[in-house]
């Protein structure tokens, strides 16, 4: 019996010992977050595109991130007049490339059906 107590106190004691790999499972712990806003506007022609920071996630305050083509991060509250001018014009922007391309494709499959 003491045998059998050791044995399970070993490989409990060996388990515990390796590091979990959990935290990696979700992703990197050094989320880099935005923790202020700038305070001036970017020019519109620099940014390629932009995500949304939630506070309800990881980070402490919502912002949005305007990634650059020069490939830099800049964080803007979206209270901001000019980030709500720069959304909707992004947002437009993209309306204007989906519809494009759907003309495009819709355009590619007559065409393709009309040759012998």
């Amino acid at each position: 019996m003491f045998r059998c107590c050791l044995t399970v106190t070993l490989l409990l004691a060996c388990l515990l010992s390796f590091p979990s790999n959990s935290a990696s499972a979700f992703g990197p712990l050094n989320h880099a977050c935005c923790v202020k806003y700038t305070v001036k506007p970017l020019p519109f022609n620099s940014i390629k595109g932009f995500v949304e920071q939630s506070s309800r996630e990881i980070c402490r305050i919502d912002a949005i991130i305007f990634y650059t083509i020069r490939d830099k991060k800049v964080c803007a509250s979206a209270k901001d007049e000019w980030v709500k001018q720069y959304l909707l014009r992004l947002s437009s922007k993209m309306k204007t490339l989906v519809a494009n391309a759907h003309a495009r494709s819709t355009n590619g499959s007559t065409n393709s059906n009309t040759e012998p």
